[in-house]
């Protein structure tokens, strides 16, 4: 018996604790670190470029990250800056026929955009199509409450219309120009937006998405601060598939607590999704391939402070790896747009008990996420009185199963309704 209570203990008789002194180096000390150790950030600021896979800190083992009380670990001013290369977001409807869009041109490297390219008539009789475009002069969702700076257009305005498509390339704005592949056979309506940002980065990423071994047991804990410093940083678009997070939770990685830490000026808080080998086709499918899924993530009593992004993302649609089990319980939260997305391929997850103060939707359960339950949360300062759950999927995506929902309060409507 003694044997075997030796046995269950060896792993913390020989774990250590490793102290990060604001201007250490956190990757460092984590690649020394053995599964089962702690690493604790002492009070100051943290602040540093980017290290593995566009993280300040990877994490690959099981350990134990403890944020003290008045520690700060945060991206260095201009870590990112705007890029040349742009990514296409394409509708991802069953409804576009042809999808060949090329972007060329020389990027004048002003400011961010966001292109908006729409076919607007079919051609017939031999004629060739037409499209109309249009450009939003920054990357920031304009869904948001933050301030957006003047722009030629608004967001996806297309004031340049019936445009015919010549097959050759065709200059729009900011030395930006285009080509479609045919002159012929898109179908009205199919749309491509062009984004020009900068590129991703996170704070703490557990996994890098198709890691072959299973990643367990990773604790992020304290009273500290991640600030991914976007007010001094070009982050990326909120269209792309790539977008900044405080933490990240990426492909087969499994038992991960983040508790008590505060996150700011960021896309997103946390995000958490698998990855898969598999072709990325439309509505939803993916092909044949190897899933590499997250499961048995909680999430609790964090706080966001981040009035000009978002919240916290559970499932995504460009990573279409299984997401399972996930708690996202008893947090705080400021957000310019949606707080909380139960998103695509996520199977079983609690959103019970938050706090939540949102420019945009409070709840939003998108696309085929599955088995929830959403109770007990209390959305403040809605002078729109807006519902605190939503539901809904892009055309040609399958629907989320709605959740089991109880108690989900807005504060401000209850007040209206009995006449306060």
């Amino acid at each position: 018996m003694r044997f075997l209570i030796l046995l269950a203990l060896a792993p913390l008789l020989h774990a250590a604790e490793h102290s990060i002194k604001p201007g250490d180096n956190p990757q460092a000390v984590m690649d020394r670190a053995a599964a089962g150790d702690k690493l604790v950030f002492l009070p100051g600021v943290h602040q540093h470029g980017l290290t593995k896979h566009r993280s300040i800190l990877y994490v690959d083992k099981s350990v134990h990250i403890e944020l003290s009380e008045g520690a700060t670990l945060k991206l260095a001013d201009e870590t990112t800056k705007l890029e040349a290369d742009p990514e296409i977001t394409t509708d991802q409807d069953a409804g576009k026929k042809l999808d060949d869009l090329e972007m060329g041109g020389r990027f004048d490297l002003i400011k961010p955009c966001i292109f908006t390219i729409r076919i607007d008539s079919e051609g017939s009789n031999g004629s060739a199509d037409t499209f109309a475009w249009g450009v939003f002069e920054s990357a920031d969702n304009p869904q948001g409450t933050a301030k957006l700076p003047p722009s030629a257009s608004k967001f996806a305005e297309t004031p340049h219309q019936r445009v015919a498509i010549t097959g050759d390339w065709q200059t729009l704005a900011h030395g930006v120009q285009i080509r479609f592949g045919s002159k012929t056979g898109h179908n009205k309506g199919s749309t491509w937006f062009s984004t020009y940002d900068g590129p991703v980065a996170y704070g703490i990423r557990v996994g890098y998405g198709r890691q072959p071994d299973t990643i367990e047991n990773v604790r992020i804990t304290g009273k500290g601060t991640i600030d991914m410093n976007a007010t001094h940083n070009v982050q990326p678009g909120f269209l792309v598939k790539d977008i900044n997070a405080c933490v990240l939770v990426h492909g087969r990685v499994r038992g991960v607590l983040v508790e008590g830490i505060t996150m700011r000026d960021t896309n997103r808080s946390v995000m958490c999704y698998g990855e898969h080998t598999g072709k990325f086709l439309a509505g939803g499918k993916t092909g044949p391939g190897e899933s590499f899924d997250a499961e048995d993530i909680t999430i609790q009593r964090t706080r966001t402070i981040n009035p000009n992004g978002s919240g916290y993302l559970l499932g995504h649609p460009s990573f279409r790896g299984h997401l399972r089990n996930v708690k996202c319980n008893y947090n705080y939260m400021e957000t310019g747009v949606t707080s909380i997305e139960p998103n695509f391929n996520l199977d079983g997850y609690e959103v019970i008990g938050n706090v939540i103060k949102s420019g945009g939707s409070a709840i939003h359960c998108w696309r085929c996420s599955r088995n929830g339950f959403v109770m007990d949360n209390l959305r403040i300062d809605d002078i729109k009185g807006q519902h605190v759950v939503h539901l809904g999927a892009p055309r040609g995506w399958e629907s989320p199963e709605p959740p089991l929902k109880r108690n989900n309060r807005n504060l401000l409507r209850a007040c209206f309704k009995i006449g306060f």
